[in-house]
């Protein structure tokens, strides 16, 4: 089966969310293409190029504790899982031709580790702010010179930390988009913001419907700033990636954490951050 895998995760890097997040634990990475990388939120869209389809998978959250409240939430619960929704298209496939693929999806979820969330669940729903992400995915397959051309665009609320990546039917990795956090969680996550987080692209050969090691980079952006970015993952990196390999190590080596302005603002402070708004989404 050809086919090649969207992955989108929302993650906070720290140990913890601090003041600003009611101390409930945090992931403790940095940006990863890892499948057992925890997450807040993650979501995998399957693209199968051979049938001409999309299967989207279920939204699912890592664990949710607060060892302060001394809660653990699983989301086993279907009340409280998180929600994605996709769409788009996937051109017929030919073996020796071109094809062209639009993925849109979003998810939004909460944390449900409260006191009494089984009894008190419609009202956690009604005031506990929602995690909202929006992803969007370009791709143009060449047969003929084995090239994908691909971009990405990440919207949302800008916390916290969020990645997407593609891995082939090999388990073979290429990121997409990163995005290190802006504002804190009480402060940011109110509203469907659907402000620009990220946006990536390039061209990365594709051999055998399977990600190659050459790749040609024409931009990688974080809008993780106060004013709205956006950070030029280029000049962060000192140059530009020149293969599929090089590109991923960009995004991997980012300090996901950020300096200890962006720590003690995220962790501490009850702060919202405008932004900028807009998007490519429909």
């Amino acid at each position: 089966m050809t086919e090649i895998a969207l992955h989108t995760r929302s993650f906070h890097p720290q140990e913890n969310f601090g003041a600003g997040g009611l101390f409930y634990e945090g992931d403790n990475r940095g940006f990863s293409t890892s499948l057992g990388a925890t997450s807040r939120i993650k979501h995998e869209v399957v693209i199968n190029l051979e049938a001409a389809k999309l299967i989207a998978r279920p939204a699912i959250s890592d664990v949710s504790r607060n060892a302060i409240f001394g809660l653990d939430q699983d989301y086993s619960d279907p009340r409280k899982q998180p929600k994605a929704e996709v769409h788009g298209q996937v051109d017929p496939y030919r073996k020796d031709g071109d094809q062209h693929a639009q993925v849109f999806l979003s998810y939004r979820g909460q944390n449900f580790a409260m006191p009494n969330s089984d009894a008190w669940h419609d009202f956690y729903k009604g005031v506990v702010p929602e995690l909202d992400v929006s992803n969007s995915l370009d791709i143009h397959i060449d047969r003929t010179s084995k090239k994908m051309t691909f971009a990405c665009r990440m919207v949302g609320d800008g916390f916290p930390n969020a990645e997407s990546f593609l891995l082939d039917s090999s388990n073979q990795p290429l990121f997409l988009v990163t995005h290190r956090r802006i504002g804190s969680a009480t402060g940011q996550l109110h509203g469907n913001r659907r402000i620009a987080m990220a946006a990536a692209s390039g061209k990365v050969d594709f051999p055998s419907d399977l990600l190659g090691s050459g790749l040609e980079a024409y931009f990688a952006l974080d809008y993780a700033t106060h004013v709205g970015g956006p950070i030029d993952l280029f000049e962060e990196n000192g140059g530009k990636p020149s293969s599929r390999g090089a590109w991923n190590q960009m995004h991997a080596r980012r300090d996901a954490r950020g300096d200890w302005i962006r720590r003690w603002i995220s962790d501490n402070d009850v702060q919202w951050v405008r932004g900028r708004a807009g998007s490519s989404m429909p």
